[in-house]
């Protein structure tokens, strides 16, 4: 039985809210979550340039793999018949389709970080980078639940995987862990999927002509994360309340 299994039972109750007394205190008094240091990278994925390759997906479960973490993508890319496909990526690559790619968001506040009953979630001190230490995770599923950047309806998925996931963070029931983007923060090379990225290597190589990249890593600055919110955030989403 997995530890999400036995939260869902009630067994561990006790011990649960002895956890919780450890964490997440200024929330569950009416606190709110506070700014934290910014990462220093951010993906920032541009939809007219994606061709569905999925090499993003590939390429981070398998550097997360060889670190022994979940191998659940931390990327994900969905068919959306809504996104204008550049020209020149037309072009390069006719009737692939449209898609959309859905990373965290590294967002300033955190929501994630300040609900956890466990301190399960923390910022690397020299990336920034939010992730997950799944070694301590207790698989409650509140970060999930925080997140305010809902991802698109599975059945949308371009890789057709149904994870049950339903915000930027994820659930891996094979690690029993919850998951989410850490920009590779340990890598050198930084992001595996923006290094990768096979439009990215052409639009390098000069092969296709584009001013920016399929997949990039900005510093996460405000004024990025702004522009980020701007075309990630869906109706009804709780981003929409957010600075």
């Amino acid at each position: 039985m997995t530890r999400r299994d036995l939260l869902k039972t009630g067994a561990p109750i006790v011990a649960f809210l002895g956890l919780e007394a450890l964490g997440a205190v200024g929330i569950a008094n009416g606190g709110s979550p506070r700014a934290t240091k910014l990462a220093d990278s951010v993906i920032f994925p541009d939809p007219s340039l994606c061709i569905g390759c999925l090499t993003c997906e590939v390429i981070c479960s398998l550097v997360h793999r060889e670190q022994g973490l979940s191998d659940l993508p931390r990327i994900r890319i969905f068919n959306d018949p809504t996104v204008k496909v550049n020209p020149e990526i037309q072009l390069a690559y006719p009737n692939r389709g449209s898609f959309t790619q859905q990373p965290c968001l590294q967002c300033p506040t955190a929501e994630c970080l300040h609900v956890c009953p466990v301190d399960a979630i923390g910022v690397e001190p020299k990336s920034g980078a939010r992730y997950i230490k799944e070694d301590t995770c207790v698989t409650c599923g509140r970060c999930a639940e925080a997140c305010i950047f809902p991802v698109s309806a599975e059945t949308s998925a371009t890789n057709q995987l149904t994870f049950g996931q339903t915000s930027r963070i994820s659930y891996d029931p094979h690690k029993d862990t919850y998951t989410k983007c850490d920009s590779c923060y340990w890598r050198e090379g930084g992001p595996a999927c923006v290094e990768r990225c096979p439009v990215n290597i052409r639009i390098k190589q000069g092969v296709l002509k584009s001013d920016h990249l399929c997949l990039s890593a900005p510093v996460a600055s405000l004024e990025t994360w702004g522009k980020l919110k701007s075309f990630q955030t869906f109706d009804g989403s709780p981003a929409k309340g957010k600075g």
